[in-house]
């Protein structure tokens, strides 16, 4: 038995029972999704696709329906979808659970589990396999659109300007207007998240102790105690691509999930998207900046640049005003973290008694270790379901170990990791481009010794 197939067909069965007590055919959801199945079986299998029909229904289901086989067309998808996504807008309208998106991770997971049997793999259409699946996804897409309670923005960008940040809105899965409809984590999960995060240990205990002090000035202000006000700006120094962002973003989400923060969104700017280049442009944008960030923290990033080496006509001052006009008026709903290098933040948070007295909190970022390198490249692989060839782990451990020795002024922790990991998967690309049809599912997911020394090639810094 496969557990991943398991764990995913009981996801699909659950929601068939749950609608028992809703609706009148309930029962009727079972025959349909066991029908889904077979059909979807016949349209992936080149051969056997009884026995593998017959072998799934003894494994994973008790069933003994038996349902027939219908021709495969070009609505062969929204055949797979019936009444699924109707019980999407109809029976569960107001909960987050979308049974058509756990339908089709199901049959993904099922058509995978078939490409890495060697029993099955070879009769398998795996240019089959992704034509459903595509489609299945199209379809749904095109229903949302059609459908605009249900359409939900990943991230909003305002005034994006080429090689700039300006003004980024991170919101996972909605827009700013609909912040609390998101389906929320727990206080523990997040910390989860948190603690999952390669490396980091000094980091996460200062946030801890960060989470620790809020928690008790609420249990305070529920005694009804006096309880002095605090402030939660924070400074975050260190190199980059040390997880500056993804912290901020999860402590975002912390101080919603304790009441500290509405709505628990992150806001990043950097001096482009806070100062104009005329008297009262930079005011109105910094303003806007804020606008955004109000419920959640505005995350400003190199934060020096707003004071640092700039002459007489320069606006980074009239920003750094108007955020601490901000953190002064907004204190109860809106936080503020600055980040950059540790020597020039000191000197930006020096360079202003306002900064000083309002910043009292650091948490410094250090860089990431080689073995803490090499895990984030292992993290990669995982997320993208690729796996390494037997002789590849000498290499990888040494490839880090010499990343981390030989570091220079440009280090960028985690950054280079990423630039390293996307060279591997463009080598491994030109090596299986020629043989794509032959290949199996199982090596079209391995990256071989090859593709690690051509990446390492090609990452020479110039």
């Amino acid at each position: 038995m496969n557990i991943d197939v398991k764990n995913a067909f009981d996801k699909v069965t659950t929601i068939c029972d749950s609608l028992v007590h809703k609706v009148s055919n309930a029962e009727s959801f079972h025959k349909i999704f066991l029908e889904d199945i077979f059909n979807f079986i016949c349209s992936i299998s080149t051969t056997g696709e009884l026995n593998r029909y017959d072998c799934f229904i003894n494994t994973y289901s008790n069933s003994k329906f038996c349902p027939t086989k219908t021709s495969v067309d070009e609505e062969f998808t929204s055949i797979l979808l019936r009444n699924f996504y109707e019980i999407d807008n109809t029976y569960l309208a107001e909960s987050d659970l979308k049974t058509s998106e756990i339908l089709i991770a199901f049959f993904i997971t099922l058509g995978k589990s078939y490409l890495l049997n060697p029993t099955d793999k070879k009769q398998i259409d795996i240019s089959r396999f992704t034509d459903i699946i595509n489609a299945m996804k199209n379809y749904i897409s095109k229903s949302e659109y059609q459908n605009d309670s249900h359409k939900k923005q990943q991230f909003t960008k305002s005034n994006k300007t080429p090689g700039h940040k300006e003004c980024i809105e991170y919101q996972e899965e909605n827009s700013s207007d609909n912040v609390g409809d998101e389906q929320e984590k727990t206080l523990e999960e997040l910390l989860a998240e948190l603690d999952s995060l390669t490396g980091l240990t000094e980091v996460k205990k200062e946030v801890s102790q960060i989470i620790n002090v809020v928690k008790v000035k609420k249990k305070a202000e529920e005694f009804g105690e006096k309880v002095a006000p605090l402030s939660l700006h924070l400074v975050f120094y260190g190199n980059p691509g040390t997880g500056k962002t993804t912290v901020a973003r999860l402590l975002a989400k912390i101080y919603k999930s304790i009441n500290v923060l509405s709505k628990g969104h992150l806001v990043e700017v950097d001096r482009s998207g806070l100062v104009g280049g005329y008297v009262g442009q930079t005011a109105i944008k910094t303003k806007e900046a804020i606008e955004k960030a109000m419920g959640g923290i505005l995350f400003i990033d190199e934060a020096y640049t707003l004071t640092h080496g700039k002459g007489e006509n320069d606006f980074g001052q009239e920003a750094v005003d108007t955020i601490l006009k901000a953190m002064e008026d907004y204190r109860d709903d809106f936080i503020v973290i600055v980040a950059g290098y540790t020597d020039l933040m000191k000197e930006f948070i020096n360079s202003n008694p306002g900064l000083k007295s309002r910043f009292n909190q650091y948490i410094n970022f250090k860089d990431y270790k080689s073995n803490e390198l090499r895990d984030i490249f292992y993290s990669l692989c995982q997320k993208e379901h690729l796996k390494l060839s037997d002789n590849c782990t000498d290499f990888i451990e040494n490839y880090f170990i010499d990343m981390y020795n030989n570091r220079s002024i440009n280090y960028a922790n985690g950054r280079d990791v990423r630039n390293f990991f996307e060279k591997v998967i463009k080598a491994r690309a030109n090596r299986i481009a020629p043989i794509l049809s032959d290949i199996s599912y199982e090596d079209f997911l391995t990256i071989t010794l090859s593709d690690l020394e051509a990446a390492k090639k090609a990452n020479v810094k110039l």
